[in-house]
C-alpha cells in the first residue's frame, strides 16, 4: 500500500524514480523497490526522506487522499 501511495505522489509531481531518490537521499533502487511492493516496510528514515521530498507529510503517505483533504 505505501508503495503505491509513493508512486501516485510522484507521477503526481511529475517526478521519475531517479530524481525523487536523489531528493530523498536514497538509491533509485530503493524507490523502485518500495512502489514494486519488494520492500513493503521501508525505514523510517527512508520514509520521511520520501514524504520531505514529496511535500507532504508521513500521514499523506500511510493515510492516501483522505489525509490530504484534512491537510487543507
Amino acid at each position: 500500500m505505501i508503495g503505491k501511495r509513493v508512486k501516485e505522489l510522484r507521477e503526481a509531481r511529475g517526478l521519475g524514480q531517479y530524481e525523487l531518490a536523489e531528493r530523498a537521499g536514497v538509491r533509485q533502487a530503493t524507490i523502485s523497490r518500495i512502489e514494486s511492493g519488494a520492500r513493503a516496510n521501508p525505514s523510517s528514515r527512508t520514509l520521511l526522506g520520501i514524504a520531505r521530498a514529496l511535500g507532504v507529510s508521513i500521514d499523506q503517505v500511510y493515510q492516501g487522499p483522505a489525509a490530504e483533504q484534512q491537510a487543507a
